[in-house]
């Protein structure tokens, strides 16, 4: 019987820092650093258009928040049960966060994942003061490219959407239009829910809400050798969303870690 090496507790066969990997736990319980991330010279962070920042977990989540419309916000307010990502309360207002951003190297299998190299999954539990202001509210990957302030403008993503209370499967192949699916799964005022999107080594993508398939679903695939990312978008509607908040995010794959 092989004796392990001092700190190296075996689970499965594998030292546990590797079997860790398989698997990220973000549980958004400290206030994060925000930073400005796309200027040479830092300025000051003042919710700009367009001008990303970057959040920095204690526990190790980072994402880049890139602001659809000019905010008041400079970051997401705190909850005792997570962070609040609605951001500014105004019609049309908007962020969207991504785990990877297109301007650096990554990591892979850790904040992004090349389809075709391992299977992964994402899940974010999250809840919604007031359904009726999402005119999107939506979760899973896109592609590894500029943010965009309109979510329909991706080329590559495949994301569960929450449209009024609406859970719908939102998919986009190569630049081309958004097909919608309805679930006919709902989300009601105040409530939590887990949503999740699972990407298998050929690239084929499939759905659970709480655990389970959705009630309708639809087939995608990513195109082989596509970069992904976990990412998560909000615009607000005209009623408003009142909070977001983000309790726990599940990054999960077959090999983990596959940096060089």
């Amino acid at each position: 019987m092989a004796i392990p090496l001092y700190g190296q507790n075996k689970d499965g066969g594998l030292i546990n820092e590797a079997a860790k990997d398989l698997e990220q736990i973000y549980r958004f319980a400290t206030p994060p650093n925000v930073s400005d991330y796309e200027h040479a010279v830092a300025q000051l962070v003042d919710g700009t258009a367009g001008d990303t920042t970057l959040h920095q977990y204690a526990d190790g989540f980072e994402c880049t928040l890139y602001p659809i419309v000019a905010q008041d916000n400079d970051a997401p307010a705190m909850a005792t049960t997570g962070a609040d990502y609605a951001y500014e309360q105004d019609d049309d207002d908007g962020i969207e966060w991504r785990m990877s951003d297109a301007t650096c190297k990554g990591r892979e299998g850790i904040d992004r994942f090349t389809v075709g190299k391992q299977a992964f999954s994402a899940e974010l539990y999250f809840s919604i003061a007031d359904v009726s202001g999402t005119d999107d509210c939506a979760f899973g990957f896109a592609k590894v490219e500029a943010h965009q302030a309109a979510i329909d403008n991706r080329d590559e993503s495949a994301v569960l959407n929450v449209i009024s209370g609406d859970i719908k499967i939102e998919t986009i192949l190569n630049g081309g239009s958004t097909s919608v699916t309805d679930t006919t799964d709902n989300w009601a005022d105040t409530e939590s829910h887990r949503l999740k999107v699972l990407v298998a080594k050929d690239g084929a993508v499939t759905y659970k809400i709480d655990g389970q398939a959705p009630s309708t679903t639809a087939s995608f695939s990513f195109d082989q050798g596509e970069v992904v990312t976990p990412c998560f978008y909000l615009l607000q509607a005209a009623h408003l969303s009142g909070a977001v908040i983000h309790r726990k995010l599940s990054i999960k794959s077959d090999k983990g870690s596959l940096e060089e």
